[in-house]
């Protein structure tokens, strides 16, 4: 479940214009001329092994679309608030003073993002669709409620959901389980990372910030209010609404406390939850006032380290820093819960005439230690007098082991993974393979071992 935080998401949008307002005589030194690509387009166009669950899931091939893999999904919200930011800059370029264009172009750009919450393709779409992969994989029917365009709707559900399905993915892969409950946060800092990246490494000066704080403003405060009271009126309000109809409720009702619970109670079996209030089916739905005082104390410390999602000098105008001449870096900070607690991580980015780089530091935490983990690569690094540009990407890592949230012990793993682009001009095709160990990363649905083979096409506008 999504929930629209209409009174935080005003604030963020008020904070972010204020933010842009007094930075933009500064941060207008940061978007830099050169080799820019004013709009990159990503059409991920097939995905193994996902596609292949989804077609199971679903009757067929073409069907399992319906339910795009986390890299398809991703990248087509992605592409739908670049091309809008790119259409809004391109109408108040116009406008000679810079100050008011730049206020002009990111307010309109806020109030579009704020506005397309609701309808397919937004982050609140991609939120839910997050939450449908981990379901696909498991061959778990669903749909995602926004692509019914529920317009001023509090709550938006994933839902068409069995019982029966709920169980087996909870009570035989308690792992996936709490990934499921995380998974939308996780899709809207993913989306975060993608257009901060790709702002830096494309010069794009796209006018991003005000999403960026929406995003991390509502990210955060789902996290924070799911250890309130004032859901427990909202969950009452959706059991009533939902009456005996099994397939209308959502998988989970406040997607963050029900992780709470999960995580504090790993071996309690699904049904434990009891017959749902109006006496059909199991009570999906987890209130705050069923967590314990620790699993609230839990919950809220989680809230408040989401706040460290605003450590970026991007979040304030700053898309890339001069370092030296042709040198230019920046940094992020990123809080992201997981099946086992959160992920904590520190990234450089940096590029030179030559090359472009990224390094990740990652902290691990579950309830009782802390593990690490490194992450590195290089965007489109340009081969054979630049016909072909390779983006490769290493992460190695100890990770809880099997992702418990109370051992101390760890476990070895890591991804290696190579993308491959042809530069046929503005079209260009690749392909990408990834391979990983046991373990969570961001962005791939699978937490066991697994090979991806993923093919697409870029389109750059230069």
């Amino acid at each position: 479940m999504a929930k629209k935080m209409r009174s935080c998401t005003r604030k963020g949008l008020i904070l972010a214009l204020i933010v842009v307002a007094a930075l933009s005589p500064i941060s207008l030194k940061a978007q830099l001329s050169g080799d820019t690509v004013r709009l990159l387009l990503d059409f991920p166009l097939l995905d193994l092994p996902y596609q292949r669950y989804a077609s199971s899931t679903y009757g067929n091939f073409f069907a399992g679309y319906g339910a795009p893999s986390m890299k398809q999904s991703l990248q087509t919200t992605t592409n739908f608030y670049s091309a809008a930011h790119f259409g809004l800059k391109e109408l108040f370029k116009g406008v000679q003073a810079r100050l008011m264009r730049e206020i002009l172009t990111h307010g309109a750009a806020g109030l579009f993002d704020l506005l397309i919450m609701q309808i397919p393709f937004g982050n609140g779409w991609l939120h839910e669709e997050y939450h449908r992969n981990v379901l696909t994989r498991r061959e778990i029917e669903s749909a995602n409620e926004i692509n019914k365009f529920p317009v001023g709707k509090e709550v938006f559900k994933v839902y068409k959901i069995k019982d029966e399905g709920l169980e087996r993915l909870h009570d035989n892969h308690q792992n996936e389980w709490r990934r499921l409950q995380t998974a939308g946060g996780e899709a809207e800092l993913h989306l975060l990372q993608t257009l901060q990246r790709n702002n830096f490494y494309y010069t794009q000066g796209l006018p991003n910030v005000v999403f960026y704080w929406l995003i991390a403003f509502s990210t955060g405060e789902y996290v924070r209010s799911c250890a309130r009271d004032e859901f427990n009126q909202i969950v009452d309000d959706m059991n009533k609404e939902d009456g005996t109809d099994i397939l209308i409720r959502d998988f989970t009702g406040p997607d963050y406390t029900a992780w709470a619970y999960s995580l504090f109670r790993p071996d309690l079996p699904y049904r434990a939850r009891g017959i749902h209030p109006s006496g059909v089916g199991i009570n999906r739905y987890i209130k705050p006032s069923d967590l314990s005082q620790e699993e609230r104390d839990f919950l809220r410390r989680q809230g408040r380290l989401m706040w460290l999602n605003f450590l970026s000098p991007t979040m304030f105008g700053f898309s890339k820093i001069r370092l030296k001449s042709h040198e230019y870096g920046n940094f992020a900070v990123r809080s992201v819960l997981t099946p086992f607690g959160n992920d904590i991580s520190i990234e450089l980015w940096a590029q030179t005439a030559r090359y472009n780089f990224y390094f990740l530091l990652h902290n691990y935490l579950n309830n009782n230690e802390l593990f690490t983990g490194m992450e590195m690569g290089m965007v489109d690094q340009p081969l054979f007098k630049g016909k072909l540009a390779i983006s490769p990407r290493l992460m190695m890592w100890r990770q809880p082991e099997n992702l418990s949230f109370t051992t101390d012990q760890g476990q070895l793993g890591g991804l290696i993974g190579l993308k491959a682009r042809a530069n046929l001009g503005r079209f260009s095709p690749y392909l990408e393979v990834e391979g990983k160990t046991a373990g969570w990363v961001m962005g791939n649905v699978f937490l066991e071992e697994n090979v991806s083979l993923n093919a697409g096409l870029n389109i750059l506008f230069r």
